[in-house]
């Protein structure tokens, strides 16, 4: 019997307390079980609803951060091994990668590209990061087919920094083509706000943009962020060594309910207000 099961026994004449439900959670976080921790844990708040620690705990691994997101022909999908080169295809764009991933890392074997694609479950557990594939819907030439759409990618877009405590992430989209950009990263972004506010449950989204690339910044914030700061100095160009300015930016989600910019954008790309709280 484990430790989780006899602490559940119906022998025992008094059940599990919080903390001893916490303690068995853990263990499952320690040993990198996250199946039997999200079971655990949802386990758990049957027997104490609305408790933070245990709901902080299903934050990390619930399962909805594993769904795919779709509107308006955009789809958002976590990678698959069929994606491998597409990703080495943007990996090996230094010109997209050092504007997708200012402070990351933008080169990437072919075998840590497969690496992170047989082991993407649980990432927001492994390494607090969600990234996914944004991909437009394309026709065939098969209509004899019950289904002539195809996905083809486009882009990257992740979320990366992810704090549990503070349900807070850092928001990166990114498209190296040119075709149709402004409007895909707009609908995706608007998909990630949805997905963030709506549905995971985030409280802030933040965005870094390096301050000489003034498209990036308008757009996002077209998109409704507000630029909180401006950090001097902040990263170095790999190639040249000079120093770079980045602007910070933020949206948190009363600001979010309340913009007028994002309601309009979302009715007009989605067809419909992503700005209203879901019942």
């Amino acid at each position: 019997m484990s430790k989780f099961e006899e602490l559940n026994s119906a022998r025992l004449p008094i059940k599990p307390s919080a903390a001893e439900w916490l303690s068995v959670v853990d263990e499952q976080f320690r040993n990198k079980d996250f199946k039997h921790a999200r079971d655990y844990v949802l386990q758990g708040l049957e027997n104490f609803p609305n408790h933070q620690q245990l709901l902080d705990r299903l934050f990390i691994v619930d399962q909805r951060w594993d769904i795919p997101i779709s509107g308006r022909k955009i789809h958002l999908t976590i990678p698959a091994e069929d994606d491998f080169s597409f990703l080495q295809q943007c990996y090996a764009n230094e010109v997209f990668m050092e504007r997708f991933l200012p402070m990351g890392r933008r080169k990437q074997t072919p075998e840590s590209i497969r690496f992170v694609l047989q082991h993407r479950d649980f990432s927001v557990a492994k390494s607090r990061t969600l990234h996914w594939i944004i991909k437009k819907e394309a026709c065939t030439d098969a209509p004899q087919l019950t289904s002539n759409i195809q996905l083809k990618p486009v882009g990257l877009a992740s979320l990366i920094d992810i704090q549990i405590a503070h349900r807070r992430a850092e928001l990166l989209v990114g498209i190296p083509g040119s075709q149709d950009r402004k409007k895909t990263s707009a609908i995706a972004m608007l998909l990630i706000l949805d997905f963030a506010f709506n549905h995971i449950g985030l409280h802030k989204l933040t965005s870094t943009v390096i301050a000489n690339n003034q498209h990036s910044q308008k757009s996002t914030l077209a998109a409704g962020f507000c630029q909180e700061g401006l950090r001097r100095q902040h990263l170095r160009d790999p190639k040249s060594r000079a120093w770079l300015d980045c602007y910070e930016n933020g949206l948190i989600e009363d600001h979010f309910r309340e913009s007028p910019v994002i309601a309009r954008m979302s009715q007009r790309l989605l067809g419909r207000d992503i700005t209203k709280k879901p019942f």
